[in-house]
């Protein structure tokens, strides 16, 4: 009779490889993401090679090869992770508030400074690479497009019923409005990259809030 243990066993062990692997997988792939962000943003899309990536976290170029296959497929993995963590989790928290219209669109901005705070490329890099590649009719143009899409199309949302309920002022379009607060939310973050330690990101946040408000909201709502 074997004394083998079930730990023992080479299914067991094979198993064990196997998800020892993929934590290693994760972790590499983790690694380049956040040295790609920065990179990006710093150095500018097209400027940055993938050595310069490979160095930045000690691989080889073949090993960024072999997780992403090009610059273009690295650049669209950044993209969905940001679509992830700056869109996706902001509109899952829109469609199950109760909050007002106001309250929503000051969240907007305060998730925004959260994202500045924690990781401050990733955010940046969504913007930079907006503006680099607005209008271009590519895979990265197109996925870019459909991103910003997303939030036009939820804040039009917020800023139709703030208007239904009279809280907004019905003078301006609501096309308007929200090209006017993604304006101030993108232009706000990278103002605060720009000057660095300066200026103080929630002090400027802050402002640009009430600023925003005071031109958003309807003459008895002040």
């Amino acid at each position: 009779m074997s004394d083998k243990t079930e730990e023992d066993t080479p299914t067991v062990r094979w198993r064990r490889k196997s998800t020892s692997n993929a934590a290693m997988r994760e972790m590499s792939m983790q690694r380049i993401t956040e040295a790609a962000f920065r990179l990006f943003v710093v150095r500018g899309y097209e400027a940055t090679t993938l050595q310069q990536i490979a160095d930045e976290v000690n691989m080889t170029k073949g090993a960024i090869f072999f997780y992403f296959q090009s610059k273009e497929n690295l650049l669209l993995h950044l993209l969905a992770s940001a679509e992830e963590a700056v869109v996706s989790t902001f509109i899952e928290k829109v469609d199950s508030s109760n909050a007002s219209p106001s309250e929503r669109i000051v969240d907007f901005f305060h998730h925004g400074a959260r994202q500045g705070l924690e990781a401050p490329y990733r955010l940046l890099c969504l913007i930079q690479i907006s503006i680099v590649f607005s209008g271009q009719d590519n895979e990265i143009g197109r996925r870019v497009t459909d991103i910003y899409r997303r939030i036009y199309e939820h804040l039009t949302g917020i800023v139709e019923e703030g208007q239904k309920v009279g809280a907004f002022n019905n003078d301006i379009k609501p096309s308007e409005f929200v090209s006017m607060i993604v304006a101030m939310h993108d232009g706000m973050m990278l103002e605060w990259q720009r000057r660095g330690g300066e200026i103080d990101g929630r002090l400027l946040v802050q402002a640009v809030r009430v600023s925003m408000l005071n031109g958003m909201l309807a003459q008895g709502s002040r």
